[in-house]
């Protein structure tokens, strides 16, 4: 699968995927012409469309039509008429896309505008929804200067946090702005400037602390007292404040996990990978000596969420959000390798087994940092082994979603193979072929996510590479995926991209890549080549500049006051008061003169403030503007940058085949020669073979003519030899046919003698056949006889036996008639 391919039917996709977004521009420019009310509702009803939107790839900020879309919404927002909430709906949308977030937050700036919708006039639902875009929005942001709307949202944050949390829509309130302000402050010192001139700090730190102690916000609290103390201390953290943090880290976890609360455990993990990710703060993290015994403590209630989150019962969503924050808070904890907590390794690796089904990414990323803490020792301990060798088969089928958990699957192979008790499972389990389906649906699915894509897509080409070298020794199938992969132009503008740029790390890793003794020698001159190339151009493929070209642009110039010469008399009145002063002469002026002097000098700086201000917002503006235009124009030239690199190979691959083709031609031409001239030389010794086997054949035939006449003769003497033998042959013949017709004739009697012959057989048989049924008869007939024979036998046996009986009885009655009679005759 190729990255670069655009068939008819993807783009015929695509053109019915942004047709909402292209038609709200349009709407959106006839708006901006005329503020008609057929726009504003033309308007509306496409944000709905695209507020509903079940494909969140619509906003993925690669794309002219998606730049186009957000720059329209940005100044349509800016418009007091325009469809504020609407849009605010479709930003909503947006920001669950990582991608445009990102684009959200750093290129098109529309906090500004939602904090001008952030006012106490709006309903409490609205305030919760705005907050929620918001706290989306800002997280990341970069405010290099006092822009002109921190003020006003640093005033309303902070009286919203203060207000009493009486009711739930107040403490809900109250926890997003807390959210924004900590967004907004965090790395921002324009901003904290900003929150410390709008409140009592001292106060303000007492309020947090007492929310901090109170269970609320605990971890939102820690990272904005690290901002203050930073801002106001001017020192670096200490160790014990560090510790501090991570224990309210850590208790606001196991609390958020228990209490299924996805925000907190948002926050949570965002805090400790802040704290993980700042080297200064990384070292008293590794020093918190309380990890294991919290991490202990909390996977008991993680093992019960990953049950609710799997049974499908309640809240199954929120259930799913929480495991999948869960999942990175142990990510960025296992990723500091600390050996505290290898002993809860096993159990993690069960987590990531079960939770595989649910949070695919994160479980496999979580799987992957795991792994590969055992990279140096070359093995992986036999408890873990022992977990994983029954499941290690189902982790190792490709997702069916490549672009969302591709990135994840490829560096768990990596990992894998750099193991040499699971090297062979990976071998057995995964083929080449898909694993680089899996590496291109990554790059075409990063291809068009900005930023945060390029450094997706740097990190599969890097991971794909260093599996494949793992892996090219065991097996020559892996080496010629290798060769394809580095062959791919993508692959190869991706590890360009990776030499090129600004992070260490993976120079590192491009090299060692390039370094190693299985990377093709061709393609490794390519890649050094196109990274020259790309660095005389000025620009990394594949880096985003709009972050750097903030940095690079200087401040726009601020006009000075509208009345300059009363700036000019005011000065005059204060250097007058000045020798005044020093001359000791203070006393002569007049109190209401001074009053007035200051009254003038307030005017001032106030209409001098006020022009500062609306120059601000102006500059800003525009600034976000022309970003918005250096947007469009980025994503304009990446998509033609990607059409002349694809022609530029094509046309290099074409150039290739006509030099072969005309390598080829010549070839053909110096074989066609050799071949004609053999074949010449081949006709003329055929043609002397021909005369001469011409000359053999003439002596052959007369010799075949001599031979045949001779034959003849011999032939025509044969044959009067029959013809005599014939005659004789034929007497015979009729001597044998009249002794035939005399033998027919008694054959004919014999057959009439056997035709009688078996005719008496016939009826000798049939007699027989009768005589053997009447003899059956009589055999049955007999059977039955001596059957009532038999029956008679025993009737007779039986009477006799009664006779018998009653002779007994009867000579037992004479006997005793007898001796009655003799007993009367004796009486």
């Amino acid at each position: 699968m190729e990255v670069d391919s655009v068939d008819n039917w993807c783009t015929n996709t695509d053109n019915g995927k942004f047709a909402n977004l292209k038609a709200f521009v349009t709407a959106a420019r006839e708006f901006e012409a005329t503020h008609s009310e057929s726009a504003l509702n033309l308007m509306t009803r496409y944000l709905g469309l695209i507020a509903s939107s079940c494909d969140l790839t619509i906003f993925s900020p690669g794309r002219s039509e998606v730049c186009a879309f957000f720059s329209s919404l940005w100044r349509v927002m800016c418009d007091g008429r325009g469809p504020h909430w609407a849009g605010v709906a479709v930003l909503s949308r947006a920001a669950a896309e990582p991608s445009a977030r990102h684009a959200l937050t750093h290129t098109y700036k529309f906090i500004a505008i939602l904090s001008r919708l952030l006012t106490d006039s709006i309903s409490n639902e609205k305030k919760i929804k705005l907050l929620s875009v918001m706290q989306d929005i800002s997280y990341g942001i970069k405010i290099s200067w006092q822009e002109s709307y921190l003020t006003s949202l640093m005033k309303q944050l902070t009286d919203w946090i203060r207000q009493p949390m009486t009711e739930p829509h107040h403490k809900a309130i109250g926890h997003k702005s807390l959210t924004v302000l900590v967004n907004v402050c965090y790395g921002n010192l324009p901003a904290i400037y900003a929150l410390m001139r709008t409140v009592d700090t001292k106060e303000f730190v007492v309020h947090l602390i007492s929310l901090k102690d109170g269970g609320y916000g605990g971890v939102e609290v820690c990272r904005l007292l690290l901002c203050l103390s930073g801002a106001t201390r001017g020192t670096a953290v200490r160790q014990p404040d560090a510790h501090s943090y991570l224990c309210c880290t850590m208790r606001t976890f196991k609390k958020a996990v228990v209490d299924r609360d996805a925000t907190q455990l948002l926050h949570a993990y965002t805090f400790l990978n802040d704290l993980c990710s700042e080297s200064n703060l990384r070292e008293f993290v590794l020093t918190y000596p309380h990890f294991s015994a919290a991490l202990t403590n909390s996977l008991k209630d993680v093992d019960d969420l990953v049950s609710t989150a799997l049974d499908d019962v309640g809240e199954p969503e929120c259930a799913s959000a929480c495991l999948k924050h869960v999942l990175k808070f142990l990510t960025v904890l296992s990723g500091l390798d600390l050996y505290s907590l290898r002993s809860h390794h096993s159990q993690l690796m069960l987590l990531c087994i079960k939770t595989s089904a649910v949070c695919l990414p994160e479980s496999l990323e979580l799987f992957s940092v795991i792994v590969t803490q055992y990279r140096d020792e070359g093995r992986l301990p036999q408890e873990l082994i022992s977990i994983i060798s029954d499941r290690l088969p189902g982790l190792l089928v490709p997702p069916l979603e490549p672009g969302k958990a591709g990135l994840q699957w490829l560096q768990v192979v990596g990992a894998l193979c750099e193991s040499s008790e699971t090297q062979e499972k990976v071998l057995q389990e995964v083929t080449p072929h898909a694993f680089e389906d899996t590496l291109y649906n990554v790059l075409h699915y990063t291809a068009q996510s900005g930023a945060v894509g390029a450094e997706s897509s740097q990190q599969a080409a890097v991971a794909s590479c260093r599996a494949a070298l793992c892996l090219c020794p065991a097996a020559r199938d892996w080496e010629a995926a290798l060769t394809r992969m580095l062959a791919h132009h993508q692959v190869r503008k991706m590890l360009c991209a990776g030499l090129m740029s600004s992070n260490g790390q993976r120079r590192r890793q491009v090299l060692q890549l390039i370094k190693h003794h299985y990377f093709p020698l061709d393609q490794m001159n390519q890649v050094f080549g196109e990274s020259f190339a790309a660095d005389v151009s000025g620009e990394p493929p594949g880096a985003c500049s709009a972050d750097r070209a903030d940095s690079r642009a200087p401040p726009p110039a601020l006009p000075w006051a509208e009345h300059p010469a009363l700036e000019l008399a005011t000065d005059a009145l204060v250097r007058r008061l000045s020798d005044a002063l020093a001359d000791g002469k203070i006393s002569d002026i007049a109190t209401s003169s001074v009053m007035e002097l200051y009254g003038y000098k307030m005017t001032c700086l106030e209409q001098r403030l006020h022009s500062h201000s609306a120059a601000l917002q102006g500059a800003t503006e525009q600034m976000a503007s022309l970003q918005h235009s250096l947007a469009l124009l980025q994503a304009t030239n990446s998509a033609q940058q990607d059409v002349l690199y694809t022609t530029q190979m094509q046309n290099e691959r074409y150039k290739k085949i006509i030099e072969d083709f005309h390598k080829q031609l010549e070839d053909a031409e110096t074989t066609v020669r050799g071949f004609r001239a053999k074949l010449a030389a081949e006709r003329l010794e055929k043609e002397k073979q021909k005369e001469q086997l011409q000359k053999e054949f003439g002596v052959q035939l007369a010799n075949i003519e001599k031979e045949m006449k001779s034959r003849e003769k011999e032939a025509e003497e044969r044959l009067r030899n029959a013809d005599a033998e014939n005659k004789t042959l034929t007497k015979k013949l009729e001597q044998q046919t009249s002794k035939s017709s005399e033998l027919a004739g008694v054959l004919i009697k014999f057959e009439e003698r056997v035709k009688q012959r078996d005719k008496r057989l016939e009826e000798a048989a049939a007699h027989e056949t009768a005589l053997r049924s009447e003899i059956e008869a009589r055999d049955l007939t007999i059977k039955q006889l001596e059957k009532t024979v038999l029956e008679r036998e025993n009737r007779l046996y039986q009477v006799t036996t009664q006779l018998d009986e009653m002779k007994r009885v009867q000579e037992m009655v004479a006997k005793l008639m007898s001796k009655s009679t003799s007993a009367n005759c004796a009486s």
